[in-house]
């Protein structure tokens, strides 16, 4: 076959992946809250030449460890300052993510089950999403999809199930770079993770004989070697921050952002238990449409006997990969989508795997709900169950997001359109299945997820992003407009921070915000709409509304100054950012 051929497979990936991530990148406005101020904060390490203490608006940032930034800072200086300079870091490693996911799926279930395993990965929904962001999840899930395929060579390479040191070495580097991505969750989770799964694997193995069980587990991971090269990378980073600003930097990361963020909700951001299956049959999208029998699919198979040695693996590392992240943020207190992305890649195999057997009529379990028919029959109509929810899903789309729009983006009514893709491509592949295509089937589902992604980012997010924001604000001034001293009553937006590139100042109410106007003749106010009437008849002489943002995805938006000429333009006529 085709697909055998790495080369083939790798080029495949790379070309959905691309799709997926590219359109729109440059175009779209960063999205408030996370990517204007983990830019902010980059283009500040690149003013100071300080690469060490990260500070966003003048102030320490202690929320997240230094990659994103390090990574950001290699796109601005290739690209420039814009949406393209600090997105394109993330595009790359997402593409990185999906070419270890196509290993792993290989190593583990063989190269259909590779390609489709990279496929899967790299056109679902929430990789559109995280992997186009200027945030630090993408440099987290590559840095521990990484360490994971380490992991999966090594016990694929070695029958008594012992990594290698070369291979302990290579998760160290990995987990390293992890820990400066989000923290200590880069190494902890996935040493939980192989833990498992070696332990799973030495329950089976004929090779744990005469040892005891926990000390066959431990020894095979080489845990030491592992800690040791991951310290050496993220300790000395650590230090140096932990120095710098005597202390406060490790203490507020661990303390609030880690330990907190577990204990309690921060932010709004809480859910229940059914938070997150939710959020995995929408990333997972349009893929999810057979979610229910992945898992059926394992729990058959291991329950049956019929699996084979590579079966066996890619259930067992899986199985555990996913098992740790999402049941770990499922119990936190903190909930956010992307907390389980890093369990991606995982899910996608397993799914992959499914979709194989499926083809080649290896699957069995759907008997056990149409008792009446045979397996390939029930297997089949299961299929047929997902291809009308995928159709189900796009006349939803096409009737609700009409609705939606109306109300936060009226003009935009018409990308309801997007609807029409889920339900061409379900018919399609009921068709193809009922004809006796299965594999054209799936490759409809293929080619569908990559130009529904694409689309959803190249068009509906740029689209809407333009409609948030206070980029949408700035777009209509000059950029001598731009200048002045810059204050925000309450909270200063990252993306005011970001766009005009200046130190906002917080003001606590109207009145700090009117002295701030009567103090400096070049000031910039950014008010809520809502608090217009209130400040309007309190403007000193010569000041007044520079431009105004009606209420839409996001709360409306003004800008105060001083009135004068201005070379303004819309932001529609804003030329692309790369």
């Amino acid at each position: 076959m085709i697909f055998r051929s790495p080369f083939i497979a790798i080029l495949i990936v790379i070309i959905s992946a691309v799709t997926t991530l590219l359109p729109g990148l440059g175009t779209a406005p960063l999205w408030d809250e996370d990517e204007p101020k983990n830019a902010a904060c980059t283009l500040a390490m690149l003013d100071s030449g300080d690469w060490i203490v990260p500070t966003y608006n003048g102030s320490l940032r202690v929320e997240k460890p230094p990659l994103v930034n390090w990574v950001q800072i290699i796109g601005v200086s290739l690209f420039g300052r814009n949406e393209f300079g600090v997105r394109i870091g993330s595009v790359c490693l997402t593409i990185g993510t999906c070419l270890l996911t196509w290993w792993i799926g290989r190593l583990l279930a063989g190269p259909f089950a590779g390609l489709l395993s990279g496929l899967v990965m790299s056109t679902c929904i929430w990789t559109a999403v995280g992997g186009r962001a200027a945030t630090p999840d993408a440099s987290l899930v590559f840095c521990t999809t990484l360490a994971a395929s380490i992991y999966v060579h090594a016990i694929q390479r070695n029958t008594g199930l012992r990594i290698t040191r070369m291979h302990a070495i290579g998760i160290g580097l990995a987990c390293g770079f992890a820990i400066l991505a989000k923290g200590p969750i880069g190494i902890v989770l996935p040493m939980v993770a192989f833990s498992l799964t070696a332990g799973v694997l030495h329950s089976k193995s004929i090779f744990t004989c005469g040892k005891s069980w926990i000390y066959s587990v431990a020894s095979s991971l080489r845990p030491l070697t592992i800690l040791a090269v991951a310290t050496a990378v993220a300790l000395p980073w650590y230090v140096l921050v932990g120095l710098r600003t005597n202390g406060q930097w490790i203490r507020d990361f661990l303390l609030i952002h880690n330990a907190g963020r577990f204990i309690a909700p921060m932010e709004g951001h809480s859910g229940s238990f059914l938070y997150y299956p939710m959020i995995l049959a929408i990333g997972l999208f349009p893929w999810s449409i057979i979610l229910l029998a992945v898992p059926a699919h394992a729990v058959f198979l291991w329950r049956t006997s019929r699996l084979k040695s590579s079966h066996f693996r890619a259930i067992a590392f899986s199985g555990c990969w996913a098992f740790v992240w999402i049941g770990t943020f499922a119990i936190a207190g903190t909930k956010l989508p992307g907390y389980i992305w890093p369990a991606y890649p995982a899910i996608s195999v397993i799914t992959a795997l499914y979709l194989t057997d499926w083809l080649c009529g290896r699957t069995g379990w759907e008997r056990t709900i149409f008792r009446n028919m045979t397996s390939g029959k029930a297997a089949d109509l299961f299929m047929n169950i997902g291809w009308l929810t995928l159709a189900a899903v796009g006349i939803c789309l096409m009737t609700s997001i009409p609705l939606v729009l109306q109300k936060i983006a009226p003009g935009n009514e018409w990308l309801g359109l997007l609807g029409m893709l889920p339900v061409i491509a379900a018919a399609t592949a009921f068709l193809l299945q009922r004809r006796g295509h299965a594999g054209l089937a799936i490759s409809a589902l293929a080619i569908f997820s990559v130009l529904f992604t694409a689309t959803l980012g190249g068009l509906v997010s740029v689209r809407l992003a333009h409609r948030q924001g206070t980029s949408t604000l700035l777009a209509t001034l000059s950029p001598s407009g731009r200048e002045g001293n810059w204050a925000s009553i309450k909270t200063p937006r990252p993306s005011l921070v970001f766009y005009t590139q200046k130190r906002v100042t917080k003001l606590e109410n109207i009145s700090a915000g009117i002295e701030h106007l009567r103090a400096n003749p070049s000031a910039k106010l950014l008010v809520e709409a809502d608090e217009l009437p209130a400040i309007l008849p309190h403007l000193p002489t010569g000041f007044g509304i520079l431009c105004e943002k009606p209420r839409s995805i996001d709360m409306g938006l003004a800008i105060i100054g001083r009135i004068r000429t201005e070379n303004t333009h819309s932001i529609a006529q804003s030329p692309p950012s790369h």
